[in-house]
């Protein structure tokens, strides 16, 4: 995930003294036979379906990906769910020669830890799941809820703009700067100079929001690149000046080519729609909570991206029962948009024993977002022992 040197910074000092810090590429990723099945998304295809036929052209186009997967990849796009992968850190530990594993997973990498802790709880030395995945929400619930804290950072953002000068939209009102683009570039597609998508549609400005808002201030730090800064330069370069290109420079699913995304999401978060009117609903909930970014989450990208996918999915929404494991530390913020905070409280109530450090802060990943949290999760890991405190404030 990081470059050495990136690792350094980010997980220095104490942790580095304690622990010989080591990970491995999951299945699909990286040196473990990488996937290279094409974008998540792909460009200028329907993302929020209107009607039958758009939602059916959704359908086809999953359903395409997932094909074209097949024939490059085999039975191994069938097996990179994260249970076979929790079996495969199980197999890393051994080879490591450790009794017993030191866990910080973040994003994602809680799901796993979950599952892992599921799977060997007398594995574990210490465990810190961090900007959780709850695997019981659902597809629904989990676009509501990620609907609504989206719009909730993406009001934060405006409100950022609004304070400070380091905004490129500063003393302009941001959020009708954000809806007269997306609605030019619905429209008529926003050049994208220099970039090989040429244009950008509404549907790829919406779908890069949830990257391009979220804040990762340790990273950030480290890089010397703020994302909001970012967002205002980019959204003021297609309101201004008609260009888009840096809305594509900065990610989003919409032509984004990592397969391995797209495969893990479909064997483990499926849509499981039962038609049209089932995605109608879910768009209109998501409009109704976020009123301004809609369905612009990823719960969104998984669904749309998975909507027909020829695979069935090894390792549906359940939830995640850990008993038997050592004292677990589960994390999370107050305004994550990515993961948000229903969620872990409800994992933290399918873990035994566990307990929730709680930080108010913006940003995904309280590691990332506050020192105070960063303290707490190392403290723990090299003690075993608890924060006796359970929240942090910034």
């Amino acid at each position: 995930m990081f470059e050495y040197g990136a690792a350094d910074k980010m997980f220095g000092g104490p942790l580095r003294e304690r622990f010989d810090l080591v990970s491995l590429d999951p299945r699909g990723t990286g040196g473990s036979q990488a996937l290279d099945c094409g974008p998540v998304l792909d460009p200028g295809q329907v993302v929020f379906p209107k009607s039958p036929r758009e939602y059916e052209e959704m359908k086809r186009n999953s359903r395409a990906r997932g094909e074209r997967c097949l024939t490059r990849h085999g039975d191994l796009v069938r097996n990179v769910d994260t249970v076979s992968v929790a079996r495969d850190m199980d197999v890393f530990r051994a080879a490591l020669g450790e009794q017993r594993l030191n866990y910080l997973g973040v994003s994602y990498g809680t799901f796993l830890g979950a599952t892992y802790a599921q799977l060997f709880p007398h594995r574990i030395r210490t465990m810190v799941l961090d900007g959780p995945v709850d695997h019981a929400s659902g597809s629904a619930r989990f676009l509501r809820e990620e609907a609504a804290a989206m719009e909730g950072e993406f009001n934060g953002f405006v409100a950022w703009c609004a304070e400070d000068t380091a905004c490129a939209l500063h003393g302009e009102d941001v959020g009708a700067v954000y809806d007269r683009v997306v609605a030019r570039a619905d429209r008529t597609p926003i050049p994208a100079p220099g970039e090989k998508i040429g244009a950008v549609n509404g549907d790829w400005i919406r779908m890069a929001l949830p990257e391009q808002l979220l804040r990762l201030r340790l990273i950030e730090d480290v890089t010397g690149v703020n994302a909001w800064v970012k967002l205002s330069e980019r959204l003021a370069a297609a309101d201004r000046h008609n260009d888009a290109s840096g809305l594509v420079q900065g990610g989003g699913y919409v032509g984004n080519p990592d397969s391995a995304y797209a495969v893990v999401s479909c064997l483990d978060f499926p849509p499981q729609f039962t038609g049209y009117a089932d995605a109608a609903a879910r768009l209109d909930r998501a409009r109704k909570v976020a009123p301004r970014t809609g369905a612009a989450a990823e719960a969104w990208v998984m669904s749309a991206s998975c909507a027909d996918w020829p695979v069935k999915a090894t390792n549906p929404w359940q939830p995640t029962v850990v008993r038997g494991a050592p004292p677990i530390l589960i994390a999370a913020n107050t305004h994550d948009p990515a993961t948000p905070l229903p969620g872990a409280r409800r994992l933290a109530g399918q873990i035994a024993d566990s307990r929730l450090l709680v930080t108010d802060v913006n940003g995904h990943v309280s590691y990332f977002n506050s020192a105070c949290a960063r303290e707490r999760e190392t403290e723990y890991l090299i003690s075993t022992k608890l924060p006796a405190q359970l929240t942090c404030r910034g």
